[in-house]
């Protein structure tokens, strides 16, 4: 006899545990980093462009452990990988909260906070997502992106707490308030279907057996694994995360310098972080967007959708700026990002499969991390040489149509023996 399929399926709150710790991860470091310019730049003296440093060194990290950290996803239990990250990150803010020492700040930023930012960030929501759904793995992908764009709406909370009690105390609360979110999280995560007697729903008919993760977040699949070396030969890789690398690495640079540029143009403080908000509503209802269309058309034609997005705004940005004008950059920039992240995540998906998803994701966000980088830290450059952004903006758009160029001549297409069905 059959037994009854759920009403309710448990992919969708493992999906919903995840990305809130992703929203206030993102919302705490990339989306909040802006705020922390100026006051780090009066406290230490520093130039506008190692005032912008600290959240560059955390993409360093990030890049540098994020194929290690995409094989442990899918080698070891979600959990204590969970629990682990949680500590190094809560740690890094603490030391970083009472010491004076920019030097041991670095490598607080460097090392354990880069870890607890992948683990716990949209690495680990979207691995989790290209586990548990196949039949609406884009829409899946497309929610556990919103997180990435959600923790903009952190942002304006966070202003206004530094405000009041300093950023050092910022950063305890931030510590205090982000350990709890962890440890109610992990208590409703778990690996895969197969972990919950789930393999057989609806959700996941037709996915390819070899295709799903095995006990212990993919563990027994261990000689199923692609070497890195495989993956960073196919141009199916290649292709898309060239193309959200780039988005993503200028999007970054955008949020950085939103709040210092929107002061620079004779706007609050307040008003400067609500395009941040602006940005982050654009992003969420895109991504979802985004993600229903890669289930039913050519997702490539949505990426590069977010492309000529990213391009638009970057045109906005660099025209003389109104606040009018900054409201529809910002717009645009949220819609580039909304559009890329679920979209090249399910290409990813699709070519790679579920069992081998976080390893190659790994490799994704090196890119993502090495531009996001490159972008902020020129835009800084930029700023001390010409005393505006400008010349940045001008530079992201070169780049962002270079880009483009050189992923259209990449092949897009899935093999059918890659695809999981």
């Amino acid at each position: 006899m059959n037994r009854r399929t759920p009403l309710f399926y448990y992919g969708w709150a493992v999906l919903a545990a995840s990305a809130v710790v992703e929203l206030l991860m993102t919302g705490l470091t990339g989306f909040s980093a802006g705020l922390f310019v100026l006051p780090l730049q009066g406290e230490f003296h520093l130039s506008r462009a190692d005032a912008q440093t600290p959240v560059l060194l955390l993409y360093l990290g990030a890049a540098l452990c994020g194929p290690i950290a995409g094989r442990a996803l899918d080698r070891f239990p979600i959990r204590p990988v969970m629990w682990l990250g949680g500590a190094l990150f809560c740690l890094a803010l603490v030391t970083i909260a009472l010491s004076s020492s920019l030097a041991l700040m670095a490598l607080m930023l460097l090392v354990p906070a880069a870890l607890g930012y992948l683990v716990l960030g949209m690495l680990n929501t979207a691995t989790l997502a290209s586990r548990w759904f196949f039949r609406h793995r884009g829409l899946s992908l497309g929610i556990a992106a919103v997180a990435t764009s959600g923790g903009g709406l952190v942002a304006p909370f966070l202003a206004r707490l530094i405000a009041s009690q300093g950023w050092r105390t910022a950063l305890l609360y931030e510590a205090a308030f982000f350990a709890m979110a962890v440890v109610l999280a992990s208590l409703i995560i778990r690996d895969d279907p197969g972990r919950m007697g789930l393999e057989n729903h609806p959700e996941n008919r037709g996915r390819n057996q070899a295709s799903r993760p095995g006990a212990h977040g993919g563990s027994s699949l261990k000689g199923e694994l692609q070497r890195w070396g495989t993956i960073l030969s196919t141009r199916g890789f290649w292709a898309p995360s060239l193309v959200v690398a780039t988005i993503l690495g200028i999007s970054g640079a955008i949020v950085t310098v939103i709040p210092a540029y929107g002061v620079q143009l004779g706007f609050s403080t307040i008003a400067a972080t609500g395009l941040i908000s602006l940005f982050s509503a654009a992003a969420i209802l895109t991504k979802i967007a985004a993600g229903i269309l890669s289930d039913l058309v050519d997702k490539r034609l949505v990426l590069l959708f977010a492309s000529a997005s990213m391009m638009g705004s970057l045109a906005l940005f660099g025209l003389p700026s109104n606040f009018t004008v900054l409201l529809a950059a910002a717009t645009l920039a949220g819609i580039a990002q909304g559009a890329a992240l679920p979209t090249a995540s399910a290409l990813i998906a699709a070519r790679f499969g579920g069992a081998r998803f976080g390893a190659t994701m790994g490799w994704t966000y090196l890119l993502i991390g090495a531009l996001t980088i490159a972008g902020g830290r020129l835009s800084g450059t930029l700023f001390d040489m010409s005393g505006g952004y400008n010349s940045g903006f001008g530079v992201f758009l070169v780049f962002s149509a270079a880009i483009s160029v050189i992923a259209l001549m990449l092949e897009w297409k899935i093999p059918p023996t890659a695809r999981e069905s």
